[in-house]
């Protein structure tokens, strides 16, 4: 975000204003709308020339770091972070202090007098002292600046622009233990120096050291800051009369930025109602073949590819490429050996280990020379197992040749998926949710539960 200079009425400061903020605010374009992260460091260093005037001279360090909008689209952080603060609710509305150090202390005050504060060690005033570049350092050095900001400005082709209505500023504590955001609204705009002009908003993060890197001091300052950048939000922030109105408001801009990130991520209109039941139509269904000629078109080009990548090529993984063999190995092995073991049970020997093994060895081989998706992983599973003893029950039944049945079950399904093929019947997957496989699997545990129970009972 940008550079802030607060507490201008300091003597000490105005006397080395000039000689210290040199260069500052020169000019920096990268863009139509950028975000500046400013870090300031304070090493106390007078010098003998100094000394010699009676004044007090020293180093700072000034660093400027580019930060990104957040996205609340795609960043579930950014709003977990603003339903955190919700939850807590840590907002002053109509602040009457003038001073920097005096709304601070407030916002501290704040924290400390929270019925759920989690900080009973924390010592406040220290904290305080943290935000600002002179803390442990010599008196005659003395340089009131805070540490770490947020802001926001706007490059031009003659310099910066900042955003002067609201100042994020961030710190990290290694006496906290949880996060902390505070929203301060002043009663009147406040000039607190160079870039800070007219500030009516204040956000003070703070956070424990030991965080993930979505969950630092710096990146739920981004979060609000994204929010404060809309000049029409803090507008209306600045309309509000009461806390929940000032959450509402705060609300309502987290869904306005979700939704305005969801216009350009490249979905069209048209390509939105593509995922919707009411984009199947019947002349889809009647377009005999096409689904077999759309798969044969996109594979044809990269089919080379499905046995060359990984092997040779800038691309190649030997490693990558035999461990990934090994682990399907023995992850189609295993069920094969489990279900075949079950089949052959249920099947009294018609369909054993070996025969289930081979049966998925031959589809497989032929699955990935010929189908429009190799990378699916064919494996006999828990439905097959079921539906197999399911035959081996009517046969049973009706005294019929168990292989010979199962024989022309399996060229009847052949002669459905060529059918669902051709009239590209796949289409109909988009009207299926999660629900479906979800059911199922529900199905076939109870199924096995039950015939468990009943191996028991026995």
């Amino acid at each position: 975000s940008g550079y802030l200079k607060c507490d201008t009425d300091d003597a000490k400061e105005e006397a080395a204003s000039e000689e210290l903020f040199d260069g500052v605010n020169s000019t920096i374009v990268s863009g139509d709308s950028i975000r500046f992260f400013v870090n300031v460091n304070l090493e106390g260093a007078p010098s003998a020339t100094a000394e010699s005037e009676g004044a007090g001279c020293v180093l700072l360090h000034t660093s400027r770091k580019y930060l990104k909008l957040k996205n609340f689209e795609e960043e579930v952080r950014a709003q977990r972070d603003l339903d955190g603060f919700l939850a807590r609710a840590s907002i002053i509305l109509d602040e009457t202090a003038t001073s920097l150090d005096d709304v601070l202390r407030e916002m501290l005050k704040h924290f400390a007098e929270d019925p759920e504060n989690m900080e009973p060690s924390c010592n406040f005033e220290k904290i305080m002292n943290t935000l600002f570049t002179d803390s442990g350092t010599p008196r005659e050095g003395n340089v009131h600046l805070l540490s770490d900001t947020i802001q926001g400005v706007t490059a031009t082709v003659t310099g910066v622009q900042y955003q002067q209505s609201w100042l994020c500023i961030i710190c990290t504590i290694k006496s906290l233990q949880r996060r902390h955001v505070c929203i301060s609204r002043l009663e009147r705009p406040q000039n607190w120096g160079e870039n800070s002009c007219e500030v009516r908003f204040v956000i003070l993060v703070l956070a424990p050291p030991k965080m993930k890197s979505t969950k630092t001091a710096t990146e739920v300052g981004r979060t609000f800051a994204t929010m404060f950048s809309d000049i029409t939000f803090r507008q209306k922030l600045l309309e509000t009369k009461t806390e929940e109105e000032f959450k509402e408001a705060l609300v309502h801009q987290r869904h306005l930025l979700t939704v305005a990130n969801q216009r350009p991520s490249g979905r069209s209109d048209g390509h939105k109602s593509h995922a919707l039941p009411s984009f199947l139509q019947l002349h889809d269904f009647l377009n005999i073949g096409k689904g077999i000629s759309d798969d044969i078109a996109r594979r044809f080009p990269v089919y080379a590819l499905d046995f060359t990548d990984g092997i040779i090529g800038n691309n190649k993984a030997i490693g990558k490429y035999i461990t990934t063999m090994i682990f399907l190995y023995f992850a189609c092995l295993l069920p094969s050996i489990a279900f075949g073991s079950l089949n052959d049970e249920n099947t009294r020997g018609a369909i054993d280990v070996r025969k289930t093994i081979f049966g998925q060895c031959i589809g497989g081989l032929l699955y990935s020379l010929f189908s429009g998706q190799p990378l699916v992983v064919l494996l006999t599973t828990a439905p097959l197992a079921i539906y197999i003893n399911v035959i081996r029950g009517i046969c049973d039944d009706y005294n019929l040749d168990f292989s010979a049945f199962y024989a022309w079950i399996g060229l009847w399904n052949s002669f459905f998926l060529v059918i669902y093929s051709l009239f590209n019947f796949s289409l109909l997957m988009k009207l299926f949710k999660r629900s479906t496989e979800e059911i199922i699997a529900l199905f076939i545990s109870i199924t096995f539960v039950l015939d468990a129970i009943k191996g028991i009972y026995k």
